[in-house]
């Protein structure tokens, strides 16, 4: 039997999982070197606040954080009660 692995983005490549829109806004999560994973939003206060070290987080990505937590809460209900059926 073949095993069959995903293949796996260059050195320097980031691979974007998951990507959130707003009317006017897009967010995405990404995943760079080392399989660290941050996030990302096309706003302007996010790519001024570039130049500090901290991580960098807006409205928009704490919208998307809180439609990520709220999706991955209730596929987990969901499937609970599939399971018991």
């Amino acid at each position: 039997m073949k095993l069959r692995i995903g293949k796996r983005p260059a050195p320097g490549r980031d691979e974007v999982l998951e990507t959130y829109s707003f009317p006017s806004r897009t967010v995405q999560i990404v995943q760079g070197e080392g399989e660290r994973i941050r996030w990302q939003c096309d706003c302007e206060k996010f790519r001024r606040w570039s130049s500090h070290r901290e991580p960098l987080w807006c409205k928009h990505i704490a919208k998307a954080a809180a439609r990520r937590s709220i999706e991955r809460l209730t596929r987990r209900v969901a499937s609970a009660k599939d399971a018991e059926h």
